[in-house]
């Protein structure tokens, strides 16, 4: 596999999905259902007031799975985008589920949404995310200390990351660039005028060097008041489970109480909140511009299908040559599922002593199929830049910056 050379003096975006924090024994969301039903989260406080909640939120799900459902017996066969857009249909319409009131159905919604915050809540200390870590172990925080020592010299970059996770590992480390004197800080734009810039003591409005971080699902440490509209990101630490959830009044105008705020995972996801849309505004204008698009532990998921068609949308704009300096993107994406070559190497394993493989290779051909990264980014873009490999090996092995 060939280095990735980062140049400062072009524009790169980074889009992360979930494999990329699977390295910060993150689950992927295949795993956060089983995570949430078997109470396996990573945060645990000294004082146990986690215990409680955690038990509330998992026999929850369980009641959701046995009566909505067939019970835990599904549990393979299931999806958290099943399970959301039958209580999202249910609670757009105003109906029941067979005997199950409309008012549970909002309590097991609640409950979902908390289960997955505490899924992708992280154990790791906060220096674990400090680019000044001279062993952190993260890849996140090795990715910022090249691109910091890096970039550092440099007046400007033109870095973006956009990622579809909910865990804020990449906001700590990128947050950990900060430095009072502005011309040795890079500051994080989030895209949207966050309520913490007008409080005291909150991290303020980015500067002139910039680094962008978007969040087009929101986050599990963002909240949100519906009487004045201000979005909050209580980012300074990991947090505690019952700080993010319990009610507390808005920030700003201390009116309503503020609530968690993301994107849940459906097949129809709705992006109404103003906050998201200019997320999404910035998000295309990036994209437009950037040099270099880099996928990272992405695939491309069929619930991601807005996101999917605004990259074909404006990757074919990029291809019509008499728009003035139009140029195609240099696509790059690390394939950080190595389920692909394991199929390889089994088939491979029975050709060497069977014959008769036709069968046996279509079996593995339909299994397959539709699995295959790389080939999923291939429908959508030309002369992909492969990388089949952890997230932690791309930034150790791979990654440079000039």
């Amino acid at each position: 596999m060939n280095k990735f050379i980062l140049d400062p003096k072009e524009k790169y975006v980074f889009i992360m999905g979930a494999g990329a924090s699977k390295d910060d024994n993150l689950p992927i969301q295949d795993e956060i259902l089983k995570n949430i039903l078997k109470q396996e989260f990573a945060f645990k406080n000294k004082e146990g007031s986690h215990i409680k909640e955690y038990k509330k939120v998992s026999k929850e799900i369980k009641s959701l799975l046995k009566t909505v459902f067939t019970g835990n017996r599904s549990i393979d066969n299931i999806s958290l985008e099943t399970i959301f857009n039958v209580l999202e249909t249910a609670i757009s319409k105003n109906e029941n589920i067979g005997n199950v009131q409309i008012e549970k159905i909002k309590k097991y919604y609640d409950s979902l949404l908390k289960g997955i915050m505490f899924a992708t809540l992280t154990d790791a200390e906060l220096k674990e995310h400090n680019i000044f870590n001279k062993k952190a172990v993260s890849p996140y925080t090795i990715l910022g200390q090249k691109i910091y020592n890096g970039c550092k010299k440099q007046k400007n970059v033109d870095i973006s990351f956009i990622t579809f996770n909910y865990d804020i590992c990449l906001d700590r480390v990128l947050l950990s660039m900060y430095d009072e004197n502005e011309d040795k800080s890079f500051d994080v734009d989030f895209g949207i005028d966050l309520g913490n810039y007008e409080q005291e003591k909150w991290f303020h409005r980015p500067r002139k060097r910039k680094i962008n971080l978007l969040r087009p699902h929101g986050s599990i440490n963002w909240v949100f008041c519906k009487s004045c509209g201000k979005v909050f990101s209580k980012i300074s630490k990991q947090g505690k489970p019952l700080d993010l959830i319990g009610k507390k009044k808005c920030y700003n105008c201390g009116l309503s109480s503020v609530e968690p705020y993301i994107v849940h995972p459906t097949n129809n996801r709705i992006y109404e909140n103003k906050y998201i849309m200019q997320i999404w505004t910035k998000v295309e204008n990036i994209l437009q511009e950037a040099d270099n698009w880099c996928f990272i532990g992405y695939s491309l998921p069929e619930a991601d299908r807005y996101f999917s068609y605004i990259l074909s949308k404006i990757y074919n704009f990029r291809k019509v040559k008499t728009v003035k300096k139009n140029k195609l993107p240099k696509i790059s994406v690390v394939n950080t599922n190595s389920s692909i070559n394991k199929y390889k190497n089994v088939l491979e394993k029975i050709k060497s002593c069977d014959n008769e493989i036709g069968e046996t290779e279509n079996y593995f051909k339909a299994i397959q199929r539709g699995k295959d990264v790389f080939k999923r980014f291939e429908n959508y873009f030309y002369n992909v830049e492969k990388y089949e490999c952890s997230f932690k090996d791309f930034v150790s092995k791979y990654f440079k910056v000039l």
